[in-house]
Order: C-alpha cells, then structure tokens, then sequence
C-alpha cells in the first residue's frame, strides 16, 4: 500500500527476437524487465519485488513494447520514461550509473565502483549488477571485466553476447565470440 491505498502494477510480456521479455511497471515507472523466461519465473521473481497481486495488462506497457522494437532494430534508442528502482541505496546507485553506459559502449565492474566513489568495491557492484531488476534498459550486459574479458550474466552468457551483438560489440552472437577480442576497447569511460 502506498498512502493508503492497493498499489497496482501491471505486467505483459513482449515478443523480441531473443524471444517472450517480460515487463512489469507501478504508477512511478518501468518496475521489472526480464529477459526470455516462463511467466511464472517472472512473476515469483516480481513477487520478491511487490506485495501486491500484479495484473495482466499489456496495454499498460505500450511505451517498453515499442522502446523494444526499436532497440532489438539496431538503433540507439535511451530509454527516458520514469523507472521505479527498488533496492538498496547502494544497488539504485550502481543501476543509475548503468543506465549511463551508452548504445553499443561497455564499462568495467571497477570504473563503475570508482565512478560511484567507492573504488575498492568492485565486488559489491558486481552483485547489485547482478541483482538489477530492469535488464536492458539498465543495460547491465554493458557491463565487463576491467581486462577486458565478457564477464558474467544472470541470463546466461548466450544472452549477453546475443544483447552485444545486436549493439554491435560482439560479431556473433551463438558462441565464445568474444575470445581473442578484448572488449575494453568498448569502453566509454576510461
């Protein structure tokens, strides 16, 4: 509840190339954005989210299916619409520093942790990297190992490189394609 009264949040899931994405969004803006999963993965990963009972409503996430659209098109698109970050201040920090990695760019868990002030916790980013709700739009696949190695993905490693490639880092997307690439040459913030 929130001053009183039910808060409502709305759900749907979008067809990409990658496959059914999942959305979620309150009254604040964009709540959850899941990658290809069964709708009841996501809304059991949700509930750890919401005290609520969310509902199905795919009208309600107009403006994700078409930032989708045009992202999974290749273009550049920044998503500008309010977002309900839930988390830690630690976590909605790291997130918000995510959220500025550009189109087709990458950044490191450590240029992140000195980026935010706290140059020694690369470790504790790469968890609230890892615990971020709104995959994509907070695009944590921009995210690397500082010697310029893929780095990890709660997805799975086949969607990062499938997400790279559609920003054009990596040069396929089925395989290890990073290997013999050092990705830091991506990195926007050196």
């Amino acid at each position: 509840m929130i001053g009183g009264v039910m808060e409502k949040i709305y759900y749907c899931d979008v067809e990409t190339p990658m496959g059914d994405i999942w959305s979620a969004a309150s009254a604040k803006g964009l709540l959850r954005l899941n990658l290809p999963c069964k709708e009841a993965t996501f809304l059991e990963e949700l509930g750890r989210q919401i005290d609520v009972e969310p509902e199905y409503r795919p009208g309600r996430l107009d403006e994700v299916s078409l930032w989708l659209d045009d992202y999974f098109k290749g273009e550049t698109p920044t998503y500008a619409k309010p977002l309900d970050m839930r988390g830690t201040p630690f976590q909605k920090k790291v997130w918000n520093e995510i959220h500025k990695i550009p189109y087709g760019r990458l950044t490191s868990y450590g240029l992140i942790a000195k980026s935010i002030g706290k140059p020694n916790a690369s470790r504790a980013v790469g968890n609230a990297v890892g615990q971020n709700p709104i995959t994509i739009v907070i695009p944590c696949h921009r995210v690397v190992w500082s010697n310029g190695g893929i780095g990890g993905f709660g997805g799975g490693l086949h969607k990062k490189r499938f997400l790279l490639n559609v920003e054009g880092v990596l040069p396929r997307a089925e395989d290890g394609s990073e290997r013999g690439i050092d990705l830091s040459q991506y990195f926007y913030n050196r």
